[in-house]
């Protein structure tokens, strides 16, 4: 259990057997101190642990658990340990001080009880033990902000040794100061720690003149010198162009305290600026392929394979912007469910492939009678949905009414076998039967649930 982070007064907890010395005890600290009680060991471990107290007043000589049982069980519980703990006591003797301060009592107040030693005892030990707490979260805080540090810096060092970059930064002498591994190993040596202190005279002689002049020059204007071009000669002798940033590295107040550099090996760019061009062309008529297979799987994810339809996936995607767009017009859009009559008969009679004929048939249908505002879904097994912007609820009756009992006409030939089928449908209309896309879609199956009750091969409007 963790202690409360923000208390009105801090809590003492007095333990004793006897009402009258906690009516005492109370007495001299109820002005200052929020105050719990108890009579026995027992409640005291109780109360210790479910309030985590900031002080423990503990009589020694109590029925059952006596005071030194009760400090033992209270050191014992992490969570209580730490809590300050005085005895009590009418006893004096020094081996009985001694026990109590071996049991872990930070203090003893005598009976019969000085008002003035009690609260300023109090007091002494709240104080302390809340500069206590203060120091350790103050240590944690401490110890956590250095191990963000190290954490931050190594995660630099690892970042600075994986760019293919040389970073290095000077202090205003321009001594090196720091830098990564590649710079390292341009200049003949394994680790950063051999470049501290060195300057550009003992690393590249024939180039510390100029860089010199660029260190000098963003010190003295606080200026960034950007991609300044040259060459140098790295340790096994390689003749190296480069492109060269030197930035001020600024202290809080916005002083100059030294340089930070870096360069990149510009030798392959220069070589191979044309097949660059190249493969920037061939990269971008990728792209433009890359783009249109995206397009075309974005299209094949919102297709139902079978029907060519669109599927659930889009329905979910196009849904409430139609209700959007219905709104904005101020004018209804009907959802139309529909389901194909007594198809697991189909299946079982003709099997799968015809099934999945008259699917496709129904499909075909459907998209051939919709008008082009209309969208025509197949939401899984032999149920398909049509949104019909602009459609009142009598409208898409009507208009379904007619493909129903054309679709009914319609004779499906599958191998030897001539299939006739009727579907059933509901109709539900935004926004006189609800404002919620999903309700709509509920009402709409609701209404095609009644449809199919009252006989199948019809076409009812949620009520």
């Amino acid at each position: 259990m963790s202690k409360p982070t923000a208390r009105p007064k801090p809590i003492v907890l007095i333990v004793d057997d006897m009402p009258d010395s906690i009516a005492i005890l109370s007495s001299c600290l109820e002005d200052e101190y929020q105050l719990l009680a108890a009579s026995n060991g027992h409640t005291a471990l109780k109360l210790a642990n479910e309030y985590l107290p900031d002080l423990i007043l503990l009589d020694v000589i109590m029925p059952e658990l006596d005071g030194y049982s009760v400090c033992a069980q209270l050191k014992a519980n992490p969570d209580t340990a730490k809590i300050p703990l005085i005895f009590v006591t009418a006893l004096l003797s020094a081996a009985d001080e001694e026990r109590g301060f071996a049991a872990g009592a930070v203090d003893y107040v005598n009976k019969p009880i000085s008002r003035a030693i009690l609260r300023a005892r109090v007091r002494a030990h709240i104080a302390q033990n809340k500069m206590h707490h203060e120091l350790l979260a103050f240590t944690e805080e401490l110890e956590q902000k250095e191990q963000d540090a190290e954490k931050a810096q190594r995660l630099l060092n690892a970042v600075l040794d994986a760019i293919p970059i040389r970073v290095f930064w000077k202090d205003p002498d321009s001594r090196y100061i720091g830098c990564n591994r590649h710079f390292a190993n341009d200049n003949g040596v394994s680790s950063s720690e051999e470049i501290i202190g060195r300057t550009d005279f003992e690393l590249m002689p024939e180039r510390a003149n100029a860089l010199q002049a660029f260190a000098q020059t963003v010190i003295r204007t606080g200026q960034s010198l950007l991609n300044q071009e040259g060459a140098i000669t790295t340790h096994d002798g390689k003749l190296t162009h480069i492109s060269l940033n030197h930035v001020p590295l600024l202290e809080s107040d916005g002083s100059v305290i030294g340089i930070v550099g870096a360069y990149e090996d510009i030798t392959q760019r220069k070589h191979t600026f044309d097949a660059l061009q190249d493969a920037k062309l061939k990269l971008e008529t990728k792209l433009e392929e890359i783009v249109s297979l995206q397009e075309k799987l974005l299209e094949a994810a919102l297709r139902d394979p079978l029907t060519g339809l669109y599927n659930r996936r889009y329905l979910a995607e196009t849904l409430d912007i139609m209700l959007a767009q219905a709104t904005r017009n101020q004018m209804p859009l009907s959802a139309v469910m529909i389901d194909i009559d007594h198809f697991k008969v189909v299946n079982d009679t003709y099997g799968h492939p015809a099934g999945d004929e008259v699917l496709k048939c129904l499909a075909r249908f459907l998209s051939s009678q919709a008008r082009t505002s209309d969208i025509v879904c197949r939401l899984g097994g032999e149920e398909f949905l049509i949104l019909m912007m602009g459609a009142s609820a009598e409208n898409a009756r009507i208009k379904i009414d007619k493909y129903r009992e054309d679709f009914s006409k319609i004779t499906i030939r599958h191998q030897n076998s001539a299939i006739k089928i009727t579907f059933s449908a509901g109709v539900a209309v935004y926004p006189d039967h609800t404002e919620s896309s999903k309700k709509l879609l509920e009402y709409a199956d609701l209404a095609l649930y009644a449809a199919k009750h009252n006989g199948r091969n019809r076409v009812s409007i949620f009520n």
